[in-house]
């Protein structure tokens, strides 16, 4: 069976840092109360089973599933901004609720789950060398999640396919990093602070607050990254109406879920 993701090409062009985060901006405003939805969810379970694992009453067993949990729910959330975006890239009239870009997005969870893993230890394991690496391979794999969710293919296929699309862009693609984690670093340190010194109930408000505005905007950041050089020649969100001329490929290849 030919692998869309191995056979779609990519048209090299300049990706624009700046246009970037102007469109994930966008997307962030009008995909507000969505993702607000989401997140909510997501990181609301999250954040409660990290509080149990705070205070410091379990064993390694339950420290390791806390751990588990936390990817496979990240993973979820991130897979179902994807799925978002998706619908309002092929058609602008997309009417998604927030729980059912979360069920598409449990369709693809395994893989969702591996390459977060995997893209986790390697960078991990590159920053333990010198830093640097871990950032190299952090830009090479920047779009591994929305590769996973928009394509088929495996997870290691997934960040070989972020690789693909990214080269030549390197520097841009770690401009739009950097400048994600920055602001998404700034709007969560008075969550932070403020969970700190309160007791378990408002580390868990504050914990889940600072999450849930700050993961949609790094998320939209990527999914308009990849667009961007996949797609350079339709824009990412349609207006209400027009189809997108990739739409048919596109729903063909996907798996379905």
């Amino acid at each position: 069976m030919t692998d869309f993701a191995v056979t779609r090409t990519v048209q090299k062009v300049e990706l624009d840092a700046n246009a970037v985060l102007k469109e994930a901006w966008r997307l962030y405003k009008r995909l507000f109360t969505r993702s607000l939805v989401m997140g909510a969810t997501v990181f609301g379970v999250l954040n409660i089973v990290n509080e149990v694992v705070r205070a410091g009453h379990t064993g390694l067993l339950v420290g390791l599933v806390a751990i588990a949990v936390t990817i496979a729910g990240t993973s979820l959330l991130q897979g179902g901004l994807v799925e978002i975006v998706r619908g309002l890239h092929v058609d602008g009239n997309d009417e998604a609720t927030a729980f059912d870009a979360l069920a598409r997005a449990q369709g693809n969870l395994g893989k969702l789950i591996a390459v977060s893993l995997l893209v986790g230890l390697g960078v991990a394991l590159g920053a333990l060398l010198l830093v640097i690496p871990g950032i190299v391979l952090a830009t090479r794999w920047a779009v591994a999640v929305p590769v996973a969710m928009l394509e088929t293919g495996t997870a290691r296929q997934a960040m070989k396919r972020s690789r693909e699309i990214l080269a030549g862009n390197g520097w841009n693609v770690f401009k739009v990093l950097f400048a994600v984690g920055f602001l998404t670093g700034v709007v969560s340190l008075p969550f932070t602070l403020v969970g700190a010194q309160q007791g378990p109930f408002g580390w868990w408000i504050a914990a889940t607050l600072g999450a849930v505005l700050t993961a949609p905007y790094t998320a939209h950041a990527l999914t308009v990254v990849y667009y961007a050089l996949v797609e350079p020649a339709q824009p990412v969100v349609l207006e209400p109406g027009q189809s997108n001329q990739w739409a048919s490929i596109w729903d063909e290849d996907r798996p379905s879920l």
